[in-house]
């Protein structure tokens, strides 16, 4: 019988896993911080990404289970049960049209999981469900397993993202989910305490509790190489990464290289083409290991023009201590200061004398790496974030267990 008390149900829309895709390893980091106190059953409902590399979350977590979303004329009968159910139909006609996202797991798939994890004795702590779009999902696993306690993690400000790219009806949507559902929480948590504050006030909530992202820093760190390569880490089919990359390409790279012609830029992550067709441009799509990528930069650019939550990429280049050029938009969230931990432009003009500036004075860069990694042990490392991730689940700030 197990010695931990008692177990977490955590419900994510992809596989968990310590480094990769940022939402993967925020799910890897609740995953990997609840595994070090409770007994964690995972729930993976794939809707943002997918579920076919377990191995790691199944050596965490007490059972794994993957709910396959909702598609097509499947969703049928899921709707016809939301109708006949007096309060899911409330919520049907509160939230319609949906996104894709939610219709893909509507509220009635919780009975899948509930069949699949048997009687639960005692009930769960908590369930925990990550992102706006599986607030339906989650509640109502909640409800059904008579969990203690219901926690949703948004991670990012997904309505404040589509209005600033000009896609209304998903912030609409986002929207209105978010009224409907979040009142059944009994925490809401964000990475970001600005956007904590925002949805907060925006959704009549009495507040929104911050777990910032973390990663955990590599065993061993090497001096940038000095071949005046840059770097650009994202997934490349999501539009705020390609827009980045495109000013990167097209904008950036041209005007450092009339100043230092053999810079190169390497693309990482997973991509639809499009991007690597520029001289000096590699586009080498998703990598299952992103030490030798951080090995071979000099410096980071992360040109986000666009972005909600905290930009774990900005983190990973602290934590491979390379040097880091951004927007305000790429560090939004983050506690750094222009000039301390990062240099911060605007326009692609003042980005590009910004990164000439570090290629051509490695003593700034040498203490920009110094600041960016003792912030980053100060602040978003696994150790330090456990924390506030036990008090929003367990409701306790026990320390004991911290995974290193």
């Amino acid at each position: 019988m197990s010695a931990k008390p008692g177990n977490v149900v955590l419900v994510t829309p992809l596989a968990p896993a310590r480094g990769g895709n940022g939402l993967a390893m925020r799910a890897g980091m609740l995953l990997e911080t609840l595994a070090a106190r409770v007994d964690v059953d995972l729930v993976v409902v794939p809707v943002a990404g997918p579920a076919t590399d377990i191995a790691w979350s199944a050596s965490l977590a007490r059972s794994v289970l993957v709910i396959p979303p909702v598609a097509g004329t499947d969703a049928r009968p899921h709707v016809t049960a939301q109708l006949a159910d007096e309060k899911l139909r409330w919520r049907l006609e509160q939230t319609a049209p949906l996104s894709g996202r939610v219709a893909a797991a509507p509220p009635t798939l919780a009975d899948d999981a509930v069949a699949a994890l048997g009687p639960a004795t005692p009930p769960p702590r908590a369930v925990v469900a990550l992102r706006g779009y599986l607030a339906p999902f989650g509640c109502t696993l909640a409800r059904r397993l008579g969990a203690e306690r219901v926690v949703l993690d948004l991670d990012d400000d997904d309505e404040a993202l589509a209005r600033a790219m000009d896609d209304q009806q998903e912030a609409d949507a986002v929207a209105r989910v978010a009224r409907a559902w979040l009142p059944d929480a009994d925490v809401v948590c964000a990475a970001a305490t600005s956007e904590a504050h925002s949805m907060a006030a925006r959704y009549g909530l009495s507040s929104v509790q911050t777990i910032p992202n973390a990663i955990r820093p590599p065993p061993r760190t090497t001096a940038p190489p000095g071949r005046k390569r840059r770097m650009f880490v994202g997934n490349l089919t999501y539009p705020p990464n390609i827009d980045a990359a495109r000013l990167l390409v097209d904008d950036i790279l041209p005007i450092v290289r009339r100043h230092h012609p053999e810079t190169t830029v390497d693309l990482v992550g997973a991509h639809a083409g499009g991007l690597g067709d520029v001289p000096g441009v590699r586009l080498a799509g998703l990598v299952s290991d992103l030490e030798p990528w951080y090995q071979g930069a000099d410096i980071v650019v992360v040109p986000l023009r666009h972005g909600t939550g905290t930009r774990i990429k900005v983190l990973e280049a602290f934590a491979y201590r390379r040097p880091v050029v951004a927007t305000a938009a790429a560090v939004a969230g983050l506690a750094v200061r222009d000039g301390h931990d990062v240099l911060l432009a605007t326009t692609a003009a003042s980005l590009a004398a910004r990164v000439c500036a570090l290629l051509e004075d490695a003593n700034q860069a040498a203490r920009l790496t110094e600041n960016a990694a003792r912030t980053l042990q100060e602040r978003y490392v696994p150790s330090v974030v456990a924390p506030a991730i036990w008090r929003a689940v367990l409701g306790d700030e026990a320390t004991a267990g911290v995974p290193d």
